[in-house]
């Protein structure tokens, strides 16, 4: 075979190798992604109930297309524009992609590498003038290193998942917790303005007895306290409410402007809250309450799932004791000869380390285990003191219900005397000042009791007083 004969078999071969090199590239574009503060405040105020791709959102979750937009804030709705709108939701998810990234990355076999040599010598003397080599390089791993690192990637992503979840259920929770201080305030200051307009008007009639010389200057002091004070509590509800409505907004991923475009149906929200945690004690059971408090707690699965990444990892730590091979096979042309070799390199690894890393991996694979028994018995110990809270809750309603009712018949007969002459209108309204305590009482203990129905939902995670899917679809 002739010189240049070899010289184009060794180019071809060069050739060749930067071909298998080039075929294990991608190339792929750099975009630029710029943030501008107005263009994000532009993307905000395009979050409206009005948004063509919201409303599609709502279809595919129950809505009718003729009944779209929607007039005002309900409870569902309110839930699914958290769903469709908020921003750390978002955040939570795009977390979770890139984990899930890593799953991918996790199953590729370790890297190959490819090279050539290229030499040319100076000397007169009989050696080559012309040096001509290719090699490549690849990995053998034992023990199923590749499918464990696999497994690692794949237990850290349904980590990610139901940290995500978790995300999910606890902005629904803080919306709910929101929305039920809102309708709370809400009631408060319809009893309030009343107390307000009451306590005016007797403070008006005293002092009309004061100018006439038949009431004293305490009696218009004691009584100006009084409204002042209930005109102050009012103001601090009304301003509270305020602050309530912004946090909504936020809560639902929408600006203040926009989210205040739909009015709140406070009263509807209220009676299904109520209907619901008021029958919740009727068909429930302690035991059913345990079982779905430990199957359902996303936070239990999540330890377990992490408790899954401590085994895989004790696995690998296991696996690493045996050593891999990286295999160098070369061919070289040189002086008219043509070279193989094989070269097989291993790392050796320490015996003493790797029984630290096991023992180490093996620790917190314990400590995995016991976060999830005390975080077991947690959740078993609310469960079990759920439905008596709940029935104390009850009890203490019909109490204040009973009050209510005994309320509502003094006012009738206060009037009634009022209007055959027994008492007057300064008489009768002194003592309709007073029964607004009752209203109050009620109010507290009707939402006393809601909010147990939450306590119920974060404890079994499903829905107690809601009625909307509580988890996110993992598509």
């Amino acid at each position: 075979m002739s010189f240049n004969s070899i010289k184009n078999i060794t180019v071809i071969s060069i050739a060749i190798s930067f071909l298998f090199l080039l075929h294990g590239c991608s190339f792929l574009e750099y975009r630029e992604s710029k943030l501008d503060v107005e263009n994000i405040n532009d993307t905000l105020n395009v979050a409206d109930t009005e948004n063509d791709t919201f409303n599609e959102h709502l279809i595919k979750n129950g809505y009718l297309k003729e009944d779209l937009p929607i007039e005002q804030w309900g409870l569902d709705e309110l839930i699914l524009a958290q769903l469709f709108f908020n921003r750390e939701l978002r955040t939570a998810k795009s977390e979770w992609d890139i984990i899930q990234a890593e799953e991918g990355i996790a199953a590729l076999s370790p890297s190959t590498s490819l090279g050539v040599n290229i030499g040319r010598g100076d000397s007169s003397q009989e050696i080559s003038q012309n040096i001509y080599g290719a090699g490549f390089s690849f990995t053998f791993e034992s023990a199923d290193k590749k499918l464990i690192r696999h497994e690692i990637a794949f237990n850290k992503t349904q980590s990610a998942l139901l940290s995500f979840q978790i995300k999910a259920t606890e902005s629904k929770s803080q919306l709910l917790e929101t929305l039920i201080n809102y309708i709370e305030n809400h009631d408060l200051i319809i009893t309030q303005k009343k107390e307000v307009q009451v306590r005016q008007s007797i403070f008006l009639m005293v002092k009309k007895r004061f100018d006439l010389g038949i009431a004293s200057q305490i009696d218009i002091d004691r009584l100006a306290l009084a409204m002042s004070s209930s005109y102050q509590a009012l103001t601090a509800l009304q301003a509270a409410q305020e602050e309530l409505k912004q946090k909504l907004a936020t809560h639902t991923g929408m600006t203040l402007e926009k989210f205040n475009l739909l009015p709140i149906n406070a009263d509807k929200i209220k009676n299904s809250l109520k209907r619901s945690a008021e029958t919740f004690t009727e068909k429930t059971k302690v035991n059913e309450i345990k079982r779905a408090a430990t199957l359902n707690s996303l936070s239990l699965r999540k330890l377990l799932a992490d408790y899954a990444i401590t085994e895989s990892e004790l696995k690998y730590a296991i696996a690493k004791q045996y050593p891999d091979y990286t295999f160098t096979p070369a061919y070289t042309y040189d002086l008219g000869n043509y070279i193989w070799s094989l070269g097989i390199d291993s790392a050796i690894t320490s015996s003493e380390k790797n029984i630290m890393l096991i023992n180490k991996a093996e620790k917190i694979r314990a400590l995995g285990a016991n976060k999830i028994y005390a975080y077991q018995l947690e959740l078993l110990n609310q469960a079990e003191q759920l439905l008596p809270a709940f029935e104390n809750k009850k009890n203490a309603l019909d109490h204040t219900e009973t009050l209510l009712e005994a309320k509502n018949r003094l006012t009738k007969q206060l009037q009634e005397q009022f209007e055959k002459g027994y008492m007057d209108r300064l008489d009768l309204e002194l003592e309709l000042a007073k029964l607004y305590e009752v209203d109050k009482k009620y109010h507290k203990a009707l939402y006393n009791l809601i909010y147990t129905g939450l306590d119920a939902e974060r404890i079994m995670q499903k829905p107690i007083i809601t009625y909307k899917a509580y988890f996110i679809n993992e598509e």
